[in-house]
């Protein structure tokens, strides 16, 4: 398989802490997709609606994301480590939708803000630029050997009508492959084709993400990931392993004006 391409996320203008897609920036300017980053460390963008944080505090964080962002809703869900999602074909009422406990969101909706939670797990964004359909999903170690990627793309061939062959794919911030230590039974969830080692040993999410998806049909020179790592640095996003208790959000819009 060729190797998946790498890129540094580069940090958007304005006082959200966004790190987006340098390629996808040029290449679809109806799109915006980034991944928070912790922001001011006295202050960092924590936008963890589920870990005991002040909720008015937090919530504020969430409307600053949804203004600077231009959209009209934000959605996000408590999230299961699973393959469940929801496709969104309407607009909802301005504000934070919160909905059911899944870890993928799809959706072709103008001004729709769908994120997904992370803070090592993968926050995967997958793009049909001719259709204009949008997904954003969360895919950790459970998620990736349960199929995440090839449901995101099996739901936008048969409910947005997408191509696999016209998708591009982004593996974003997520602990990297040398950091990602598991046990032997993970590495054979994650990675069945792959050698499976004797002992705990690091596995690359990323790259085995990258795999289901060009199994999935979706072209190799049309998947790439992020070169950072959340837990070995640079140091601009949340760690579970290292030890935060943070979260970042994943997220991606079709803009009003497209």
């Amino acid at each position: 398989m060729t190797e998946v391409q790498q890129i540094r996320e580069a940090r958007a203008a304005g006082d959200v802490p966004l790190w987006t897609h340098p390629e996808w920036l040029q290449r679809f300017p109806w799109l915006l997709q980034g991944t928070t980053g912790r922001g001011d460390e006295e202050e960092p963008f924590d936008l963890g609606l589920f870990r005991g944080q002040n909720v008015r505090v937090v919530h504020d964080r969430w409307r600053e994301l949804l203004v600077f962002s231009g959209g009209q809703t934000a959605v996000h869900a408590r999230q299961a480590h699973g393959i469940d999602l929801l496709v969104h074909e309407r607009p909802y009422p301005r504000g934070l939708f919160v909905g059911e406990r899944v870890d993928a969101h799809v959706t072709r909706v103008p001004g729709l803000v769908v994120t997904v939670a992370a803070a090592d797990c993968v926050p995967v964004f997958i793009v049909d630029p001719v259709h204009r359909a949008v997904a954003v999903a969360h895919s950790g170690w459970r998620g990736t050997a349960a199929g995440m990627t090839e449901r995101v793309v099996e739901t936008m061939v048969m409910r947005m009508g997408s191509d696999p062959a016209a998708l591009h794919l982004h593996a974003g911030p997520a602990i990297c492959g040398e950091c990602y230590e598991v046990s032997p039974d993970v590495h054979r969830a994650v990675s069945p084709e792959e050698p499976i080692p004797a002992g705990p040993a690091p596995v690359d999410l990323r790259a085995a993400i990258q795999r289901r998806a060009v199994a999935a049909g979706v072209p190799a020179e049309q998947v790439t990931a992020s070169s950072c790592c959340t837990r070995c640095g640079p140091p601009d996003f949340f760690s579970h392993r290292a030890g935060s208790t943070g979260r970042q959000v994943g997220l991606v819009m079709i803009r009003e004006a497209a």
